[in-house]
């Protein structure tokens, strides 16, 4: 073995380099894919030598013992001195509102990872995160932003933003800190695992008698953390499962939920697709909630307004998923397309009246038209113009947004390193896939649910 076998990279972040190194595999055999291990650092390993943030975990992986029972790549990034992977105005490894961007070292650790998913062979289903004390926070705050990337999660002596748990309830994790930790106390994780278990989510906390900071210690062991992360497959079901679950669960007897758009819509109540997929989880623990289908091919802003209220109101819907937007933006080719103003202005016409009739509303930002990398589609500059205005009509009328553009375009990063015009979530760059439908499903579910709760409240 090499002196040292970790290979050094860097990606720049607005004009800054930011450092990493990658360990590979002691061999690669041809065919084969392997895991991959995001490890964020500590406080402690701050700086831009490339080479601090090889300490604890990083030189653990390097053991013999480990890289023969491991074998995986692993990626540790570094965060420049006097910065931070997740934002925080409460202390180190708080962690930050996830309502918040990431931070620069952050968003270089998510570059870092497109770049090695894309030039090796990496199976994307086993895709691990782990991090201590700052780099713990870290963990927490990457999670909740992108929950579906990853296989599982080692958080340790960190902190997260609690009020992101439901996204992290079908996220296999295992959160560890030691009970005498006066650097982060305790009750960081504990506060997170609490939220999570509260919200259905799969978690194990290990609370060390004794211990204080350097709980990592005992974590990073062969048997305990990293054997348990190491036998996680991802498995996009589990979010499913509990997305509708959650819903279900502030669903109240008797209720209506219409989903209210396009031929996405329309073919998404058929078996396989988010509509049906969504009423029949739904209907397993509650079979009186009933869904109201009302999605037409080929329909914009303009037609849903000349049919909302024979098609929603006068169900008796109580819950809305718009998902509209998609022909308003596509139909401009045949100069077919929704003017902006008309398009902002009828999306306020149809919250309003919703909510009059007593219905909750969610709003869905339109999703791809393409999935080539963001700005290399040919509508991309349009469909963003269209999916701000849904963002700030949200906003406006002080409704849930569910942002499907966004999380389309997160999927697309990590799935689709390559940068293929269609197939991973799409059939013809527009259309659902399987795949396509159950993300949507989830990110419906995970939206009602939360506009569910707002009105509860």
């Amino acid at each position: 073995m090499p002196e040292d076998p970790f290979l050094s990279g860097s990606v720049k972040v607005s004009g800054q380099d930011f450092p990493y190194r990658l360990l590979a595999p002691t061999e690669i055999v041809e065919g084969t894919r392997y895991p991959l291990v995001l490890f964020l650092h500590g406080a402690g390993e701050r700086g831009s030598d490339n080479q601090a943030q090889l300490r604890h975990f990083p030189e653990r992986m390097v053991e013999e013992e480990y890289r023969k029972r491991f074998p995986c790549f692993l990626l540790a990034p570094q965060c420049p001195s006097n910065s931070d992977w997740a934002p925080s105005a409460r202390g180190l490894a708080q962690g930050g509102p996830t309502s918040e961007g990431p931070t620069e070292p952050m968003q270089a650790a998510i570059k870092a990872l497109g770049e090695v998913l894309r030039d090796n062979p990496i199976d994307p289903d086993r895709v691990y995160l782990t991090g201590l004390s700052m780099g713990g926070g870290g963990t927490w705050d990457l999670a909740v932003r992108h929950p579906d990337w990853f296989a599982a999660a080692v958080p340790i002596c960190g902190g997260g933003d609690a009020t992101g748990a439901d996204r992290l309830a079908g996220l296999p994790l295992s959160v560890w800190h030691g009970s005498d930790d006066t650097l982060v106390v305790p009750g960081r994780s504990q506060e997170m695992v609490d939220a999570i278990k509260a919200v259905g989510g799969n978690v194990r906390y290990t609370e060390l008698p004794g211990v204080g900071h350097g709980s990592w210690v005992k974590a990073y062991d062969l048997d305990q953390a990293v054997d348990w992360m190491f036998k996680q497959r991802r498995d996009s079901n589990d979010d499913l499962d509990i997305a509708i679950a959650q819903l279900a669960a502030v669903m109240n007897q008797g209720e209506r939920v219409a989903f209210l758009g396009d031929s996405i819509t329309q073919a998404g109540n058929n078996p396989g697709g988010y509509v049906d997929t969504i009423r029949k989880g739904l209907n397993k623990t509650k079979p009186d909630l009933k869904v109201i289908p009302a999605g037409i091919s080929g329909h914009k802003v303009p037609d849903l307004l000349s049919r909302y209220q024979k098609d929603v109101i006068e169900p008796g819907a109580t819950l809305v998923f718009i998902y509209i937007g998609i022909n308003d933006v596509w139909h401009s080719d045949w100069d077919k397309g929704t003017p902006p103003e008309e398009f902002e202005s009828g999306l306020h016409q149809l919250i309003r009246d919703f909510r009059k009739s007593g219905a909750e509303v969610v709003l869905a930002t339109p999703s791809v038209i393409g999935e080539k990398p963001h700005g290399e589609n040919r509508l991309d500059k349009m469909l963003d113009e269209f999916a701000e205005i849904s963002r700030r009509v949200a906003r406006e009328e002080g409704i849930t947004l569910c942002d499907l553009q966004l999380a389309f375009e997160d999927h697309l990063y990590f799935f689709n390193p390559t940068g293929m015009e269609k197939g991973v979530l799409t059939s013809d760059e527009v259309h659902l896939n399987d795949v396509g439908n159950q993300l949507l499903a989830i990110e419906a579910a995970r939206s009602l649910t939360r506009a569910a709760r707002v009105r509860s409240n």
